[in-house]
C-alpha cells in the first residue's frame, strides 16, 4: 500500500473525532447487552458467537476489499491478528467481570484508559504529556469515577479487579491500535480483527465451556445488537478513526463510553440514575470539548 492511497484514505480531523464519539458510544451500549446475554451464554460463547456473527455481515458487505488487501499488503492480515488476540483478551477479562459486576462499575475501570494511554505514551516517548491532555484526561476520569460512584461502594472484588486488567490491557490496545492503522488499511484491519476475536472465542468456548447459539427470539436480538452496532461498527471503525486522531484523543473520547452505558443502564436495567451521573456526564463532556478545541493533530 502506497503512501498516497494512505493519505487518500483518511477523514479529516473532525470526522475522525466524531467517528471515534460514536465508537465509543457503541461500545457504551455493548455493557447492557452483554449483561443480559450473560444470563443464558457463557463469556466465551458470546464472546465467540457476536464476533463472527459480526465478522459476517462485514465480510459479506465488504469481502472483495478485504481480499484485495490482504493479497496486496501482509501486513494487514498481521495486525488483524494481534488486535484480533489483545481484544480478545480484553472481552474476555470484561465480559467475566461483568458477571460479578454492575454495567458502570465495570465500564469505569476498564475506561481508566482516559488517563492511562497519554500516561503510557509519554512514558513510551520519553516525553510530558501537555497540559491540555492532562486537565482533559482528569476531568474525564472524574466524570466516569462519579458515575460509578453509587455503584463500588468502596468494595474491591473478583469483577472489578478483571475489569482493571482489562483497562491496562485496552490501553495498550487503544495505542498498539493507533500505530497499526497508520500501516495498514485501518477499515479492513478492523474487519480482520473483529474476525480473529470470534475465532479466538469460539476456539475458548469449545475447549472451556458448553458453547451454544441464543435460543429465544428476545436473545436473538440482543445478539444482533451487539454484532451490528457494537461489533461491526464499534469494533471495525476504531482503527478507521484512529488513523486519523491521535491515541491520546481516543483514549480521551473513550470517556463517553461509560456515559451510554450509564444512561442505558437506567433504561433498559433501571438501574438507579442520581445526581451522580449528572454530575460524571458535565465533567465528561467537559474533557472531552476542551480537549477536542484545543488538541491540534499532527
Amino acid at each position: 500500500m502506497t503512501d498516497n492511497m494512505c493519505q487518500e484514505n483518511k477523514l479529516s480531523i473532525r470526522a475522525a473525532i466524531l467517528l471515534m464519539a460514536a465508537v465509543a458510544v457503541a461500545r457504551g451500549s455493548s455493557f447492557i447487552f452483554s449483561k443480559l446475554l450473560l444470563r443464558t451464554m457463557e463469556p466465551l460463547n458470546l464472546l465467540g458467537v457476536r464476533s463472527l456473527t459480526a465478522f459476517l455481515i462485514l465480510f459479506a458487505l465488504f469481502g472483495r476489499r478485504v481480499i484485495t488487501a490482504v493479497k496486496d499488503d501482509h501486513r494487514n492480515l498481521r495486525a488483524g491478528a494481534l488486535l484480533g488476540l489483545m481484544y480478545f483478551m480484553i472481552m474476555t477479562l470484561e465480559l467475566n467481570g461483568l458477571k460479578h459486576t454492575t454495567t458502570s462499575t465495570a465500564s469505569f475501570i476498564e475506561n481508566s484508559a482516559v488517563v492511562l494511554v497519554p500516561l503510557f505514551e509519554a512514558a513510551l516517548l520519553w516525553r510530558r504529556p501537555d497540559r491540555i491532555t492532562i486537565v482533559s484526561a482528569i476531568l474525564c476520569l472524574a466524570g466516569v469515577g462519579s458515575i460509578a460512584m453509587g455503584d463500588m461502594s468502596g468494595r474491591i472484588g473478583i469483577g472489578e479487579i478483571l475489569c482493571m486488567i482489562a483497562a491496562l490491557l485496552y490501553t495498550g490496545a487503544i495505542i498498539v491500535t493507533d500505530k497499526e492503522s497508520k500501516k495498514c488499511d485501518a477499515f479492513v484491519v478492523g474487519i480482520l480483527y473483529v474476525g480473529f476475536m470470534g475465532l479466538f472465542g469460539m476456539i475458548g468456548s469449545v475447549a472451556a465451556e458448553s458453547p451454544h447459539l441464543p435460543k429465544t427470539p428476545a436473545e436473538w436480538g440482543l445478539l444482533l445488537m451487539l454484532a451490528v452496532i457494537c461489533s461491526s461498527f464499534g469494533f471495525a471503525m476504531q482503527p478507521v478513526a484512529q488513523r486519523t486522531i491521535s491515541s491520546e484523543t481516543a483514549g480521551v473520547l473513550t470517556a463517553l463510553n461509560p456515559l451510554t452505558t450509564a444512561v442505558l443502564g437506567t433504561v433498559v436495567l433501571a438501574e438507579p440514575f442520581g445526581i451522580n451521573i449528572i454530575i460524571g456526564a458535565i465533567l465528561i463532556l467537559t474533557g472531552v470539548v476542551i480537549h477536542n478545541m484545543n488538541k491540534r493533530e499532527d
